[in-house]
């Protein structure tokens, strides 16, 4: 054919009609109405996307966005269970349907148990159209509630690629089994449920925890309010008085009192309980209160002692002891009386320089033996002799490579100086020293007594 010739018009394409889209009347108010359903359901994860940054109260986060699962999947009953680390399985924490969780509080279910222990064990999501079809089901809490499952859907809570629990949908109320696109959809949700679940527990666990270190701070308040406002002061400068006390944690066992007597004689006392936090604590603030009503009368140490520890022992903490050192001190003749239940010797620094170990009659922790009777101890000091009473705190110190204080230093560091001030100063300064940006496992106490003759 020649350039520029014309086709004839029998050859031409004829022009293609459009395809044919008419649905029937019923088939397109069906779509319309799966569009219409997929819309909501849309809605619905937008609700628990909203939802995961407007509430931190997990429970109502988990009521709440378990209504929304058990509307969205039409179903019967809805529950979240929980993964317990301690305990190594899934709980039941909420229900939503006819059944109440507390019906289902005693049920747990370990990994790969049931269909939501395989969930919890494969981290993957799982429909059962019909259980009684699957061996895996695990009727028990059907067995428990009389509810009768029939089909299921289950999908797993995970957060940063961990497992923390296992929600469910049961029976479709339309008495049908749920579908593929119910699972994907529900999976879908559960991811955003993780999330909303998480951040109401790290919430939650903030909370108690900030509730707690309120609680230590005011029991620390208490503890110390049990301790000497201040430390008695000789107008004659017969005596002087020093104490320190440090707590490994926030309240601690350690103790020390200082009472002047109805007759001028000075009592000095150190404590040390057993364990630590607010147990020791509640225990010392025990132990302060009854020794200071019985040391009041003036009693020779070894009687308080021996009256402390049976009213110790008679009381209701079991477990728990204190070791205890009391002395009596008469500024007018340098006389002290003492008495030891268990507690570390005391160290007494001359004036001429040299430092000892005191005292030969020890017994056993107060609170541990009713019947045990404490034996009296006594020295004559000299002008300037101080009198050491620590905690093992001190004794045991660690430095950074976790090596321990020698004890045979204290007496080393006590002849560096005379006077109860310059004593405690010196061996606190020699221990700090050594244990310099270590963390300390055990509290630390020291008191000193010093006698600077009658005048």
């Amino acid at each position: 054919m020649k350039r520029g010739a014309h086709m004839p018009a029998a050859s031409r394409s004829a022009p293609e009609s459009p395809p044919q889209t008419d649905l029937p009347e019923s088939a397109a108010a069906a779509e319309l109405e799966d569009l219409r359903t997929r819309v909501e359901n849309l809605s619905r994860l937008i609700d628990v996307t909203v939802l995961v940054s407007s509430s931190l109260n997990l429970q109502e986060v988990m009521n709440r966005v378990m209504q929304m699962a058990k509307e969205m999947m039409d179903a019967e009953a809805a529950s979240i269970m929980l993964w317990n680390d301690e305990l190594e399985c899934l709980e039941f924490e909420l229900t939503v349907g006819e059944v109440g969780v507390d019906t289902l509080k005693t049920i747990r279910i370990e990994k790969g148990q049931g269909i939501a222990g395989t969930v919890a064990e494969t981290g993957e999501p799982m429909l059962v159209a019909d259980v009684s079809k699957d061996d895996r089901f695990y009727g028990k809490a059907d067995e428990a509630t009389g509810f009768e499952t029939k089909s299921i859907l289950a999908a797993p809570l995970i957060v940063h690629d961990g497992i923390v629990g296992v929600s469910e949908v049961l029976n479709h109320k339309e008495g049908r089994p749920f579908t593929n696109h119910d699972l994907e959809l529900f999976a879908t949700f559960c991811r955003q449920v993780a999330v909303a679940v998480e951040n109401a527990r790290l919430h939650e666990n903030e909370m108690k925890q900030s509730l707690l270190d309120q609680q230590m701070k005011m029991a620390a308040e208490i503890q110390r309010s049990f301790l000497p406002a201040a430390l008695p002061e000789d107008e004659g400068k017969r005596f002087e008085v020093d104490a320190f006390t440090r707590s490994a944690q926030e309240v601690g066992g350690d103790l020390y009192a200082c009472e002047v007597l109805p007759d001028g004689r000075v009592g000095l006392a150190l404590g040390d309980v057993s364990g630590k936090g607010v147990p020791a604590a509640l225990y010392m603030a025990r132990v302060v209160s009854e020794f200071r009503m019985m040391c009041s009368k003036g009693g020779p140490p070894s009687e308080v002692l021996t009256a402390l520890n049976a009213a110790l022992a008679r009381g209701k903490m079991r477990g728990m002891f204190v070791t205890f050192v009391y002395c009596i001190l008469d500024p007018a003749t340098g006389e002290l009386e003492l008495g030891n239940a268990g507690q570390l010797p005391p160290l007494l620094a001359g004036a001429s320089g040299g430092a000892r170990w005191m005292g030969s009659a020890s017994g056993p922790p107060l609170g541990m033996i009713p019947t045990t009777v404490y034996q009296p101890d006594k020295i004559s000091l000299e002008p300037s002799d101080t009198l050491l009473f620590y905690s093992d705190g001190i004794a045991e110190a660690q430095d950074t490579s976790g090596e321990q204080y020698d004890p045979h230093l204290l007496v080393d560091v006590s002849e560096a100086g005379t006077g109860a001030r310059r004593v405690l100063s010196h061996v606190l300064e020699s221990v700090e020293a050594f244990s310099r940006g270590a963390s300390q496992a055990d509290d630390m106490t020291l008191v000193s007594i010093s006698w600077e003759g009658g005048r």
